[in-house]
């Protein structure tokens, strides 16, 4: 997986950028900017097309499994990768909707052979990923689906505000659910964190 990843992270800081080019690393979290990516910037939107033959920075597997409502792992070249979706943020396993988000990731991706296309590599090893079975592209769709939010931390535009904007007014899966259970993941992580703190400190 290193050889693969060495890979991954020579093609050129192909995460997230602002309006001026910039962002922050995965490992160190230290901003810098490309110039050259602002004046670019529409280019590099949320895909509407599947990768094509000859595409950069583009994986072919198998999935192995899905791990949440926005990771999973699949094989690439004969080793077992960790993925995770980029431009978006699924329900946590505990909070409402979670068993439903990770359930409705295994239905798009069960026995396909994925393309998954390199963003970025977070802090925890894994690959930010858009993700597609054939012309199909799976970040979009759970979205489309209400089952995963637009997670605006990351993202490189506000295209899939618009795409849960739509499932929202639709009452599309979680948006189903009643306000008091409708958290938004990294709130809900955000309060575990705090409340195991203050656990600790009692």
């Amino acid at each position: 997986m290193s050889g693969l990843l060495s890979v991954a992270t020579s093609w050129g800081h192909p995460g997230n950028v602002d309006a001026n080019g910039c962002h922050r690393e995965g490992g160190t979290q230290q901003r810098h900017c490309h110039p050259e990516r602002a004046r670019n910037r529409a280019a590099t939107n949320v895909p509407t097309r599947p990768p094509q033959p000859g595409d950069e920075g583009v994986f072919h597997g198998p999935l192995v499994a899905v791990t949440d409502g926005d990771s999973l792992r699949a094989r690439i070249q004969g080793v077992v990768m960790e993925f995770r979706l980029a431009d978006i943020d699924a329900p946590e396993s505990d909070q409402p909707y979670g068993a439903r988000s990770l359930a409705e990731l295994r239905e798009l991706t069960r026995d396909k052979s994925l393309t998954i296309v390199f963003r970025d590599i977070d802090r925890y090893g894994r690959v930010i990923s858009d993700v597609w079975v054939d012309s199909l592209h799976v970040n979009r769709e759970l979205v489309t689906r209400g089952a995963a939010w637009f997670y605006p931390q990351y993202a490189r535009d506000d295209s899939l505000f618009q795409v849960e904007q739509a499932a929202r007014d639709a009452k599309r899966g979680l948006w189903e659910l009643r306000r008091a259970d409708r958290v938004e993941p990294w709130v809900w992580r955000e309060r575990k964190r705090s409340a195991a703190k203050s656990g600790a400190g009692k």
